[in-house]
């Protein structure tokens, strides 16, 4: 509409030259006929130069209704580009500030859940984890004293009937393999309460300036020293891929070394696992990948994989498949909530019985306000 109008102002303009060009050359011929008394031509020229002013005139006053119309339309367009610009200003600042309330509920979420864990348990250790030392404690005496009786009924098997001395053994046998049953449970359980204590641990922190490489680096060595015999006897390989230049990031040096041991640890023993049933080769893969301002951690294993049914629950606290001897089922929970804390992302792809594969994603930089 608006190219519209300025063409047809443009016509007008063009016309008015028009009619003012010939208004000219018609004076001029007005003017010599009347000089050499042209008559009745002279007085039709005057005519048509009357006509040609209100010609003139009109093209003048359509002009006019044209440019103001113009600059209406012209006016009305800027000002709806102007609540357009506003509109889209406040539909940005809605988005940002959805996005901070959407992080926030999350945060808030987190917090609460946390406080949640950290009250149920607070209230529970003193009470659970003093009655299970006594446990330990009296299961391993009479474990003890189980042992100092049977060297006793050995002395003296010749004074003892066949049947009650082999009545007695069975019967000590099988007290000897209960206590020895209430001494694992209780560590299990010393172990279990040990892990609730860590959940009301500060996972936040301070954070430093760290080499990742160096920090991958030195958790794989420490990996391949505590698996020692493992990677022996499997023919476990193990494969880094570093980044090309030394990248120092913002981190809380202890934290992310519990997070990448635990996610080392989990492919050792999937890797195990898997090759203590059947012949392959054994693979645990740590690279380093540079997204933008973020930086990438994958550890991958070719181990036994993960289910599909259970890849919602393996951050849940206390969730294992691991042997109750084996684990605590805190160790993924803790590992995301740390990488939250570093303002990151942790996930999980995996196909059973062919490989896991763990991402952790955190910005380079922190801001060090919400880590004070």
């Amino acid at each position: 509409m608006a190219d519209l109008n300025i063409k047809e102002i443009q016509n007008l303009k063009l016309k008015i030259q028009i009619v003012e060009q010939i208004t000219i050359i018609g004076v001029i011929l007005v003017v010599i006929g009347f000089y050499h008394d042209w008559g009745v031509p002279a007085g039709l020229l005057a005519g048509v130069l009357v006509i040609l002013q209100i010609v003139k005139w009109r093209f003048k006053k359509q002009l006019k209704q044209k440019e103001y119309l113009a600059r209406i339309v012209e006016e009305r367009t800027i000002e709806l580009r102007v609540q357009r610009d506003r509109v889209m200003k406040e539909s940005e600042e809605l988005s940002t500030a959805l996005a901070a309330l959407a992080k926030a509920q999350d945060e808030l979420v987190r917090n609460e859940r946390m406080a949640t864990v950290g009250n149920l348990t607070k209230g529970l250790l003193d009470r659970i984890l003093n009655p299970v030392n006594y446990i330990n404690n009296f299961a391993g005496l009479s474990i003890d004293l189980l042992k100092q009786l049977e060297k006793n009924v050995a002395d003296k098997d010749t004074v003892m009937n066949q049947d009650i001395y082999e009545d007695t053994k069975e019967i000590i046998d099988m007290i000897s393999g209960n206590l020895v049953k209430i001494a694992d449970h209780g560590v299990n359980t010393v172990r279990i309460v040990k892990a609730m204590e860590d959940l009301l641990k500060d996972m936040k922190g301070h954070t430093v300036p760290a080499d990742i490489n160096n920090l991958c680096k030195v958790n794989l060595d420490v990996i391949a020293k505590l698996f020692e015999e493992e990677i022996r006897k499997y023919g476990i390989k193990l494969h880094f891929s570093r980044l090309t230049l030394s990248l120092m990031i913002d981190m809380n040096i202890e934290q992310m070394s519990k997070v990448l041991l635990h996610l080392m640890k989990n492919s050792m023993y999937a890797l195990v696992r898997k090759a203590a049933r059947e012949e392959y080769e054994p693979q645990l893969a740590v690279k380093l990948e540079k997204l933008n301002s973020s930086i990438c951690i994958k550890v991958h294993d070719n181990g036994i994989g993960i289910e599909d049914n259970i890849k919602e629950k393996i951050f849940e606290p206390f969730f294992t498949t691991k042997p109750t001897a084996e684990a605590s089922g805190i160790g993924l929970y803790l590992s995301r909530e740390i990488v939250l804390n570093h303002k990151g992302m942790i996930s999980v792809e995996s196909d059973k019985n062919k490989f896991t594969e763990v991402s952790v994603t955190i910005p380079i930089h922190q801001n060090t306000e919400d880590n004070e």
